[in-house]
């Protein structure tokens, strides 16, 4: 009974990175607990991430606005999220943000696209925005559920959408991004689109690589 005491003890003090989440059977932890979004910070227009039946929505809001998930900084890491857009929108899923600048730029943003006309290979969905583009160019119907699983370690970074990989990246292979941060925030973007648009996140898991 000592023992099984202290085990209890140990667990009340250890710190939770996210409060009521666990780890999954593959070793993930949900960051949105399907009510609100109260493990994100948000930049911008507090309305803009509306939690309605369980999912994450954004209608048009046109600046561009984002939330991080700012209780840890993230090294090597797998993290997934399902997303849906509507037709002519645009978002995308923040990595490796710094917390201070705007996350496309001082860190990554992978990115979600179903504008018209089409973006090009970099700045499409899948692609690291500007950064680096597709290939092979992901379907981009509107309005679908997709995965996105983006997988970080040490300069490496890698996109599979649906399950499929359509983007890798050295970051020390090129000047642009050799010095960026190979820690950071994750997070997402709202919608920004033309009126009417949306985007919809209904899960953000994010696994740390040992």
């Amino acid at each position: 009974m000592k023992t099984a005491g202290l085990v209890v003890l140990a667990l009340l003090l250890a710190p939770a990175a996210f409060a009521g989440s666990e780890p999954d059977e593959e070793g993930f932890v949900e960051l949105f607990n399907g009510k609100d979004v109260s493990n994100f910070e948000i930049k911008g227009n507090q309305d803009d991430f509306a939690v309605k039946d369980g999912v994450i929505h954004c209608e048009q809001g046109g600046k561009g606005d984002w939330m991080l998930s700012k209780k840890e900084k993230f090294s090597d890491f797998v993290l997934k999220v399902e997303w849906r857009v509507s037709a002519k929108g645009n978002s995308g899923v923040f990595i490796r943000a710094g917390g201070v600048g705007v996350p496309w730029t001082d860190g990554y943003e992978v990115q979600i696209s179903c504008e018209e006309p089409r973006r090009d290979d970099s700045h499409c969905t899948g692609s690291l925005y500007a950064f680096q583009a597709v290939d092979p160019r992901p379907d981009e119907t509107p309005e679908k559920w997709r995965t996105f699983e983006i997988t970080c370690k040490g300069p490496t970074i890698a996109v599979k959408v649906d399950g499929e990989k359509v983007c890798e990246l050295d970051q020390a292979t090129k000047d642009e991004t050799k010095e960026k941060a190979l820690s950071g925030y994750v997070g997402v973007q709202d919608s920004h689109g033309p009126q009417g648009t949306w985007i919809e996140y209904r899960s953000i898991k994010v696994k740390e690589l040992k």
